[in-house]
Parts: C-alpha cells; structure tokens; sequence
C-alpha cells in the first residue's frame, strides 16, 4: 500500500494544478493556479481556494514610513502630485506603504492629509503608482479617510487616517484590488511623474 501513496499524491496534485520536477531529480512540486477553475479542485477532493483570500494574502502593505523621513518629515516619492490638489494651511504625508503586486513589481502609497488649524478632521487624499507604470503617480481623493464637513472638519472620518492597523486594512481591502491596482470606484484627481531620488 504504501508504494500507491505517492502515485496517488501525484494524482490528486495534477488534477489540482500544475505539477513541476526539480532539475535535480529530486521530488515533484505541485503548485496551485488560481486560474483552474474551482471545478478542478472539486473533482480531486481538495478544498475549493477563495480567491479573495489568496488575493489579499499576495497583496501585503508594508509601512515603511520611518525609511522614507528626513528630520522628522516623510519625503515623498510624488511631490509634484500635491501641487495638483486642494490643499489647507496644514499639509503632510503621514503614512507611506510598499508592496509588490502580481506582475512582481514594488508599488508604493502614500498617505496625504490637509487640513486647517481651525478643522478638527482633515481631508486625506492617497497617491500611488499602483496599477499603472512605476514612474507616474496618480492621486486620489478618499472620502471614507476624509471629513464629510469641508467647512469646519467637524465630522469624523469612516476610517480614521491616524489608526495605522485600520488605515492599513481599508487600504489592502477596499481601496486597492488584489492584482495591485485601484479599485474602478476610486477616480483618479491628477497625475504627475515620480520623482527621479
């Protein structure tokens, strides 16, 4: 019995996914595709993957806001893009994430609030070169981190920009798709070149 247990595991593997042998002639690696369909999954007995799942687990923001200042401030990566938004008296990067999205690429955010001195919420738009080539930036206006209340910034966020863990979850969940890109809700305010450092 126990010589049919690995042809069996070859099997089941094959019928799940792509198999590939070591050049080394060492044992076979079986590997997932998210693209066969669940059906695959069903005939060989295994558990039917969620693509939600895999696609938020490849999609993982890393805060590297303290790589990226410079006497206590965040250097951005797209400063040519905040001279295209609305800006108040107070204006600042607060948070800059990284991550690599499915073509393998590095893609960075960042995290841009404005406000007034008199404002007890701000505005937050989010600029990223997710999506499209690595040099450009576009810039988004995010009312789910942003006060409703333009005026006075009395009404508090959905999503408080300053709370790292839940910035960080709205950010890989609802604004940004599991491929790497913005989700189609989200419309772009301005675009401008990266900067060359």
């Amino acid at each position: 019995m126990k010589k049919y247990i690995p042809v069996i595991c070859f099997a089941i593997t094959a019928l799940a996914g792509t198999v590939s042998a070591r050049a080394d002639g060492g044992a076979l690696v079986a590997v997932l595709s998210m693209t066969d369909s669940a059906a695959q999954s069903r005939a060989a007995g295994l558990p039917v993957p969620s693509l939600e799942r895999v696609g938020q687990a490849q999609l993982r923001l890393i805060d590297i806001t303290e790589k990226c200042l410079r006497d206590g401030e965040v250097v951005s990566a797209f400063p040519a893009i905040y001279t295209l938004v609305h800006n108040e008296e107070n204006a600042r990067v607060i948070k800059v994430f990284s991550f690599v999205d499915m073509k393998g690429l590095e893609r960075r955010v960042e995290v841009y609030y404005t406000g007034g001195d008199w404002m007890q919420y701000g505005l937050v738009y989010v600029a990223t070169n997710a999506g499209g080539a690595r040099d450009r930036a576009r810039a988004y206006f995010v009312q789910e981190l942003s006060t409703t209340d333009r005026e006075e910034g009395a009404v508090e966020p959905r999503v408080d920009p300053f709370d790292n863990a839940g910035l960080m979850k709205f950010l890989a969940a609802e604004f940004l798709e599991a491929s790497g890109g913005v989700k189609a809700g989200f419309v772009s305010l301005a675009e401008a070149p990266a900067s060359a450092d």
